[in-house]
């Protein structure tokens, strides 16, 4: 189980990247958590840009990494692909995406894993190598409305895990009644980025010698007691770098997203490629500081020299992909 004392050595790289000292000048660049759900659900990301970077292909073996409600792997399917292995960490998600994915037979697979154990799930599937993978790592939009605290709209347990179980081993509610000012305060300004990180944690602690924090509602007014006013009528909710903070620690995003592509790599054939979507600036940094790695080592090459932006015709029709970034590497 992940424990208070690693998750600071997981924060380190994040840290040094960002200096604590400096919260009260942060900026305002992205609202991390406030996924727009489309009328009508979930609505995949840049479709017909995965479908040509990727380079999606008659006998096509794809890992779907990140199903969600299986609108990728439906039109990579749909464009030839012979075989889509999808995987979730959230059971009703994977029972949606069987039921989408239905009609293509036994050239569809779902499996409930989370996408760090891409490489076993695949073993245990029998598939010893793909040809391409896929990484989302957006919001399934449903999971705003699954009462498990990842909105702050809403009265909701903190919870905050994707699956039945957090990857991490704790869930928010754990992590906001037993973990120290300090390390609250590194959470919220590594992972968040969150200028007002130190006032925040601050509150939290003195709030929970009352009482325990069970609840999404309870938190957001902590947050909103902690910041300024000025902050609280910004242009972004109060609570979203907070809420991302803790989304992030308790599904070890950041963690099982190195592991996750790291396996997927293992298993990929030379020429293969990868695919990575990022919806904020501490997800894309990591794939890019991962993909540059396998760059200079010459085991891959870039496909796009620079991120891929959703356009402006999409954001238009679906809100929720202006802060998509796609990145793809190839196998050398």
């Amino acid at each position: 189980m992940t424990t208070e004392s690693t998750l600071k050595s997981g924060l380190a790289p994040v840290r040094a990247q960002h200096h604590l000292s400096r919260e009260e000048d942060g900026d305002d660049r992205e609202q991390k958590l406030d996924r727009i759900v489309p009328q009508g659900g979930h609505v995949s990301v840049m479709p017909k840009e995965v479908l040509e970077l990727l380079a999606i292909k008659a006998g096509d073996v794809v890992l779907d990494a990140t199903a969600g409600m299986g609108g990728h792997s439906e039109s990579m399917l749909e464009a030839g692909a012979a075989r889509v292995i999808a995987l979730d960490a959230d059971p009703a998600a994977v029972e949606a995406a069987r039921k989408r994915l239905a009609r293509f037979g036994s050239r569809a697979l779902v499996i409930e894993s989370n996408f760090k154990n891409a490489a076993a799930a695949l073993a245990g599937a029998g598939v010893n190598e793909i040809t391409k993978a896929l990484f989302d790592l957006g919001w399934n939009s449903t999971q705003l409305m699954a009462g498990r605290g990842f909105s702050f709209m809403s009265d909701e347990p903190l919870n905050m895990s994707y699956g039945s179980t957090p990857a991490s081993g704790f869930t928010a509610e754990q992590i906001v009644n037993t973990w120290s000012e300090k390390v609250l305060a590194d959470v919220f300004f590594g992972y968040g980025e969150e200028r007002y990180a130190r006032r925040i944690a601050k509150k939290i602690t003195e709030a929970r010698e009352a009482a325990p924090i069970t609840t999404t509602a309870q938190l957001v007014a902590i947050i909103n007691d902690a910041v300024p006013a000025a902050y609280r009528r910004g242009r972004i909710h109060p609570a979203t770098r907070s809420f991302q903070a803790l989304r992030i620690a308790v599904n070890d995003e950041l963690g099982s997203i190195e592991k996750g592509i790291s396996g997927a790599w293992e298993m990929l054939v030379a020429g293969g490629r990868v695919a990575v979507i990022t919806f904020h600036s501490i997800e894309d940094r990591a794939v890019k500081r991962l993909f540059a790695a396998l760059a200079k080592e010459k085991r891959g090459a870039l496909v796009i020299k620079k991120p891929l932006a959703s356009s402006a015709e999409e954001i238009a029709a679906n809100p929720r992909s202006r802060s998509a970034k796609l990145r793809v590497i190839e196998k050398i």
